[in-house]
C-alpha cells in the first residue's frame, strides 16, 4: 500500500481511489446541475480527514472548478433574485449560530431533510409555484439557505428547490445556482483560510483532486447541453429526494 508519510497524508491507494471517485461525482454535479458538489463530497472527505480540512478542500476545488464557468453563468443568471438570496443568506448566519445553541444539529437536519423530501415529491407530481415573485420571497429563501447552511451544513438545496419551483428554464436555473455557489463558497473558503493554516499537504491533496474535478465538471456540462428541460428538472428533483432521504436516514439510524 502506498503511503505519503513524509507529508503526513497517510492515504492508501484505495483511499485515493475513493477521494477521486467522489470528487468526480462532485465535478459532474457542478457541471450538470450547478449545485450539490460539496454536499456529496464533504461527507466522504470527512472519513479521511478532519472536518475543517474536508470542508476547505471541498470548497477550494469546487470554487476553482467554477472559475471558467462563472463569466457565462453570471451573464445568464437571474440577478434580481441572486442578490436578495445572498443578502438573506449572510444575514441568517447569526440565526444559524443561535439555532445551534437552542436546537440540536440532528433536529435541524431532520427538518431540512423532510422539507427536501416533501418539496421534491410535490414538484415531481407536477406542481410549480404560481404566486407572486418578488425580492422579499428571494430574501426569505436566502434566510432559509443561510440558516440551514450554518446550522446543518445544508445551504444549497433550498435555493435549488426555489429555482425549480419558479419554473425557470434549465439554463437560467443552472446559471443562477452556479453563480450563487461561487459567491457563497468563495467567501466561506476565504473565511476558513483566515482562521486556519493552509498546509502544504492540503495543497497537494487539492492539486491531486483538481484535475478530476475539472474533467468531470466539463463532462457534466456536456451532458447538460444534451438534456432537455423536463429531464433536467426530473434529475434535480430526484437528486434532491435522494439527498433528503440520505440525510434523514443517516441522522436517524447512523448517528
Amino acid at each position: 500500500m502506498l503511503y505519503f508519510e513524509s507529508l503526513e497524508l497517510h492515504f492508501t491507494l484505495i483511499d485515493w481511489a475513493s477521494l477521486i471517485a467522489i470528487t468526480a461525482l462532485g465535478g459532474f454535479m457542478r457541471g450538470f446541475a450547478g449545485f450539490g458538489t460539496t454536499l456529496v463530497m464533504v461527507p466522504i472527505f470527512i472519513l479521511f480527514m478532519p472536518p475543517v480540512e474536508a470542508v476547505l478542500i471541498g470548497l477550494t476545488i469546487d470554487v476553482i472548478a467554477m472559475v471558467p464557468m462563472f463569466p457565462s453563468a453570471a451573464k445568464d443568471s437571474d440577478w434580481k433574485r441572486i442578490m436578495p438570496i445572498f443578502i438573506g443568506s449572510v444575514a441568517a448566519t447569526p440565526i444559524g449560530v443561535y439555532i445551534l445553541y437552542v436546537m440540536s444539529d440532528d433536529a435541524m437536519r431532520i427538518i431540512i431533510a423532510l422539507l427536501l423530501i416533501g418539496s421534491a415529491l410535490l414538484m415531481l407530481s407536477g406542481w410549480s409555484y404560481r404566486g407572486k415573485q418578488n425580492s422579499s420571497l428571494s430574501f426569505g429563501v436566502g434566510l432559509l439557505s443561510g440558516t440551514s447552511g450554518t446550522a446543518a451544513g445544508i445551504g444549497g438545496p433550498p435555493i435549488a428547490v426555489y429555482m425549480l419551483a419558479l419554473g425557470l428554464s434549465a439554463d437560467k436555473t443552472r446559471s443562477t445556482l452556479n453563480t450563487t455557489s461561487f459567491i457563497k463558497e468563495s467567501i466561506s473558503a476565504l473565511s476558513i483560510v483566515c482562521i486556519t493554516t493552509l498546509e502544504i499537504r492540503l495543497l497537494i491533496i487539492i492539486l491531486m483532486l483538481l484535475p478530476f474535478m475539472l474533467t468531470f465538471a466539463w463532462i457534466g456540462s456536456h451532458f447538460f447541453r444534451k438534456t432537455n428541460e423536463t429531464s433536467f428538472k426530473k434529475f434535480i428533483l430526484r437528486f434532491l429526494l435522494i439527498i433528503g432521504v440520505a440525510i434523514f436516514t443517516k441522522t436517524i439510524f447512523f448517528n
